[in-house]
């Protein structure tokens, strides 16, 4: 019974972190709907070893595409920055190639979403990374530098 109760509250935590992501336009990249999960080197962090950095979650993928891929996620990632609370986006020609975005809170938690996109031999490297917590937007300016 403990080991069942176990089970289903981390469940219910990795539930809590894709609801948060749910409201994106992106979320279908984090899944693999857009590219196979096997494709992205995915990355997920929670708890005590991201408090350091005052986040709670930091799901991160990065795949390597063509430019109909790059066109589709940029678009996606266009349309969040549109409804987001705050948004800077640096456009190369008529792609996206970065874009750090402050979508509103869910359940008064901080979310951003952080995307860079940057050729790599004949098609294009594309990060894509989600964070919650209390961390600002200074806090974060001080933690990555953007490339």
């Amino acid at each position: 019974m403990k080991k069942l109760l176990i089970c289903i509250m981390i469940t219910l935590m990795f539930s809590g972190a894709a609801m948060a992501q749910r409201g994106l336009n992106c979320f279908s990249v984090f899944r693999g709907k857009l590219i196979p999960s096997n494709q992205m080197i995915v990355t997920e962090a929670r708890g005590a070893s991201m408090s350091t950095y005052k986040l709670d979650y930091y799901h991160s993928v990065q795949f390597h595409g063509g430019e109909d891929v790059v066109m589709k996620v940029a678009e996606l990632i266009l349309a969040d920055a549109a409804d987001a609370q705050s948004s800077e986006t640096e456009m190369t020609g008529d792609l996206l190639t970065y874009a750090l975005i402050q979508p509103t809170p869910f359940a008064r938690v901080r979310r951003y979403l952080c995307y860079q996109a940057r050729p790599a031999g004949p098609g294009w490297m594309i990060t894509l990374i989600y964070l919650e917590g209390s961390a600002t937007l200074d806090d974060l300016y001080s933690m990555f530098e953007k490339q």
